[in-house]
């Protein structure tokens, strides 16, 4: 004997009113659950060109007017000194020497990875970091192909003299040998962000 599987009712429910009422209609509730266009204006959910201008629960529009008497006024261009002022309170912030590293033995390994960088012995990358965005620049130009410098002899930093005119700049002066031949080398370091920073090069 074989049991039909059990049938489930199919009942017509009404479908909800979602159209907007026309204006003929009672301010009362829809049998679908909507209000007539009397009971929306009287609520403050007006439809039409104003469908954004609600009032708030406490009688205040939602979007307040101007009082009479204030007009706008355009905002001034920012001024010169502004900017100045901008680029002092979010640019690197400079650092006293009292909280730098020694700058003598900090600039020769400075200058060695720079002679390093310049053979290819050394990704230019690891520069990214202690150089302004000018030097970087200008040593990418200058770089050899990586692996291309291990042809000659490496170059090695002979001599590093270092004057500091004010408080957190340093300037190097660096003499540097590879093979028979001697290059100058003279840089620019600024205490930025709490550390010595290149902020100019010059090559011999």
């Amino acid at each position: 004997m074989t049991i039909a599987p059990h049938q489930p009712t199919l009942r017509r429910l009404p479908a909800p009113d979602c159209e907007p009422p026309y204006d003929d209609e009672l301010a009362t509730p829809t049998a679908g659950g909507g209000w007539s266009s009397a009971a929306a204006i009287a609520s403050g959910a007006v439809q039409g060109t104003l469908a954004l201008a609600f009032v708030l629960p406490t009688g205040v529009p939602a979007v307040p007017v101007a009082p009479v008497g204030l007009r706008l006024v355009p905002a001034a261009p920012k001024a010169d000194a502004q900017d100045r002022l901008d680029e002092v309170e979010f640019g690197p912030q400079p650092t006293s020497r009292s909280a730098l590293p020694e700058p003598h033995g900090w600039a020769a390994r400075l200058v060695q990875a720079l002679i390093e960088v310049l053979a290819g012995d050394r990704p230019v990358g690891q520069l990214v970091r202690w150089t302004s965005t000018e030097v970087y620049d200008e040593v990418s130009a200058l770089t050899l192909p990586r692996g291309s410098g291990g042809r000659t002899s490496r170059g090695i930093v002979r001599s590093v003299h270092v004057s500091e005119p004010v408080d957190g700049v340093a300037e190097v002066a660096a003499l540097v040998r590879r093979g028979r031949r001697t290059n100058a080398i003279a840089l620019r370091l600024e205490g930025l962000d709490g550390r010595w920073q290149c902020t100019a090069l010059e090559l011999g």
